[in-house]
């Protein structure tokens, strides 16, 4: 079993600066102050969305100060979504359904908050189908973006390391309806996501299959590694963090256009680099795999 420092976090080579030292050492406190209490991770991802509901409503305001509490509760929210998986860790109750429904707190903050900037678009005099495309652009763009960046941390987590990653493919989920209404909703919006994800990254999945039917050399760990550290950096331009700053910056300096058209085209351009490397190294990283397994059957 993992001490509890390592619990504090999902890896530190995959985690952003101001995670550690921001949201998951106040995280991990709260985690640490509800362990003994019957309060669930769940139920802390339930706080978690609703503080972020709030948040977003804030933006439909043009109002600086209101923006600026918006942006306050959005810190808020990230800090209670951290600490909802630093107690499930705590406690070991980590589980698919947890995960899923940890992204659909994270994707209902930000539809919430698409919806409202729509408004506040039209409120500004912008013309509503314009509007209303925009925000559909930086909407489905963040949605891929966030996908991406998830697959990436946990796939090196899982075969760089070792240790950790919550690494699903599309056949480790069980398709057939099971659990209750929001347990079978939470595997269907999850199941959809991991389908996404083997979609963004054919090559790697492939790989991924690879390795799960051969042992791993630390070798290919470290050829993997060095390859993938130069993606991990773009990681951090493409997530939450990121687009928390831009939307508080761009929405106090009244530019909220601009949050939504650097996520939908710049962003974007971004993730398509991003994907470009990693699949390329997965190729690579086949290769030498294939390679490995050609010496080992000559020699043996």
């Amino acid at each position: 079993m993992k001490p509890q420092s390592d619990l504090s976090h999902k890896g530190r080579a995959v985690e952003e600066w101001v995670d550690l030292h921001f949201f998951r050492p106040i995280g991990i406190r709260i985690a640490r102050g509800l362990l003994p209490s019957g309060v669930s991770a769940d139920q802390v991802t339930l706080w978690s969305l609703l503080i972020g509901l709030v948040a977003g409503h804030l933006f439909a305001y043009q109002d600086r100060w209101t923006n600026f509490i918006g942006f306050l509760l959005f810190i808020v929210s990230d800090i209670f979504d951290s600490a909802d998986g630093q107690l499930a860790r705590l406690r070991g109750t980590s589980t698919r359904f947890g995960r899923a429904l940890d992204g659909i707190n994270d994707n209902l903050r930000f539809v919430n908050l698409y919806f409202h900037l729509i408004y506040r678009l039209i409120h500004a005099g912008w013309w509503w189908p314009g509007a209303f495309l925009l925000v559909c652009a930086a909407g489905l763009a963040h949605t891929f973006q966030s996908a991406a960046i998830d697959f990436v941390r946990n796939a090196f987590l899982r075969i760089g390391v070792g240790d950790g990653g919550e690494l699903d493919l599309p056949e480790d989920l069980d398709a057939g309806p099971r659990g209750t209404l929001l347990e079978r909703f939470g595997a269907r919006v999850y199941r959809d996501y991991v389908l996404r994800q083997a979609q963004l990254f054919p090559r790697s999945v492939k790989l991924i299959r690879l390795l799960r039917r051969t042992s791993v050399t630390e070798s290919f760990r470290a050829e993997y590694r060095a390859r993938q550290e130069v993606v991990l950096p773009l990681c951090a331009w493409l997530g939450q963090n990121i687009r928390f700053l831009l939307v508080g910056v761009a929405a106090v300096a009244a530019r909220i256009s601009v949050f939504l058209w650097v996520e939908a085209v710049w962003m974007s351009l971004l993730l398509v680099v991003l994907l470009w490397i990693h699949e390329w190294n997965a190729t690579a990283l086949g290769d030498m795999l294939a390679s490995e397994r050609d010496a080992y059957a000559r020699v043996t």
